[in-house]
């Protein structure tokens, strides 16, 4: 049966098809052909953006594999380094606490029956599954909490064309822990390639890291100069971003203020009280309709204590600033 895969992680959701079920590809780019399977690098993507960037890449004895990936050329990134040759310039990239999965690439061709369910309809279009398989462990927290997932397998690809292969991906079923968690994704005995030989145990295993809290972005943009400003409509709102879905319980209205940028007066109106609203990811705040015509601060303060559904915080060390007009 025929196991190649096109597809990103987003793809997962009810499994990942392929338009044939035939036999393995006949092209093998640049894979190794004597050893066990070796793991080259491994991708975080996130499941909101969809942006993939590596958690780990394969140095030994500070010199980056000859087969780990350097430039690949991404669909949404365009030519995007993922291994640099110098690893002290490799940074591993977080999970994202929104939602993530997770691609580990190999240096050869896997037993793919041994790794992933194939389950075919009668069209002859198939999904690949780890569900039955369960070819990996991944665990979180000091407590090493198991985590279910599902995912597939794709044999194809290479280390210069997104996505990267022959590579495992694997998809946790919920996001359940706080931002800032350790964790570890091991793999098992099933994890072989075509000669029945495993990945070497001193390699087996990879630390991952759920992000910490913080604070993305914000709309509008502030801006240094008055004419960069964003007009805020009288319905309009200040919204700040996370990278986590916040738990409005812990937010207090008090660690919000509107400034009056010409005059750094705050502005006393109804906001104070109740004039925030959270809404998964971002928080806004509003009271530009109380506002005469000016130059406004709406002011995230330093100090704030902001806190996530799954128990992660941020404890702000500056004014989170958005400056605006009101006309």
């Amino acid at each position: 049966m025929l196991r190649y895969r096109t597809q990103g992680l987003l793809a997962v959701g009810l499994g990942v098809f392929a338009g044939g079920c035939f036999g393995d590809p006949e092209i093998r780019t640049d894979l190794r052909t004597e050893g066990p399977p070796q793991i080259l690098a491994a991708m975080s993507q996130s499941l909101v953006t969809a942006i993939e960037l590596p958690f780990f890449c394969r140095y030994v004895g500070g010199v980056k594999d000859e087969k780990a990936p350097g430039f690949v050329i991404d669909y949404q990134l365009g030519n995007q380094l993922v291994c640099p040759d110098d690893p002290s310039e490799f940074v591993a990239t977080d999970m994202d606490p929104r939602g993530y999965g997770l691609r580990v690439m190999f240096d050869e061709l896997l037993d793919g029956d041994a790794v992933e369910t194939l389950i075919c309809e009668d069209n002859g279009v198939c999904a690949g599954s780890l569900l039955d398989t369960q070819p990996v462990t991944v665990t979180c927290g000091a407590s090493n909490t198991p985590v279910a997932y599902d995912g597939y397998y794709t044999p194809n690809g290479n280390n210069t064309t997104y996505p990267l292969g022959p590579s495992i991906v694997i998809v946790p079923g919920s996001v359940d822990f706080a931002t800032g968690t350790d964790c570890t994704v091991t793999m098992g005995a099933n994890v072989r390639d075509k000669s029945g030989e495993t990945v070497p145990a001193a390699e087996a295993s990879l630390d991952f890291r759920i992000a910490d809290l913080a604070i993305e972005d914000t709309d509008p943009h502030d801006a240094e100069e008055v004419d960069d400003r964003t007009v805020l409509d009288p319905d309009g709102a200040v919204g700040f971003a996370f990278n986590a879905y916040i738990d409005e319980a812990t937010i207090d209205a008090a660690d919000f203020e509107i400034v009056n940028t010409d005059t750094d007066a705050v502005i006393p109106s109804d906001f104070a009280v109740d004039g925030f609203n959270v809404a998964g990811d971002a928080i806004f705040i509003f009271g530009a309709a109380d506002l005469p015509a000016g130059n406004y601060t709406a002011r995230l303060k330093s100090g704030a204590v902001i806190g996530e559904v799954n128990g992660g915080t941020i404890t702000l060390t500056a004014d989170e600033d958005v400056r605006f007009v009101v006309e």
